[in-house]
């Protein structure tokens, strides 16, 4: 089962395929970069303090202006 946490964690900018994570589901805080995420569901990431695993995804989403 998947469940949406994006609203209660904190992260920075993705680099390609690696998300650094700075807070966790859990609360727990990491530096920059000490906490990363992968886009690979069939391999999260735990987190060192609480043992969650997790994966992220982007969107890409293209508007016209008119």
């Amino acid at each position: 089962m998947q469940v949406d946490v994006t609203p209660i964690v904190d992260f920075r900018l993705n680099d390609d395929e690696l998300l650094p994570l700075t807070r966790c589901a859990c609360g727990a805080t990491f530096a920059p970069w000490e906490f990363t995420l992968g886009v690979y569901a069939d391999s999260p990431t735990e987190c060192p303090v609480c043992g969650r695993s997790f994966y992220f995804s982007v969107q890409i989403h293209v508007y016209e202006v008119k």
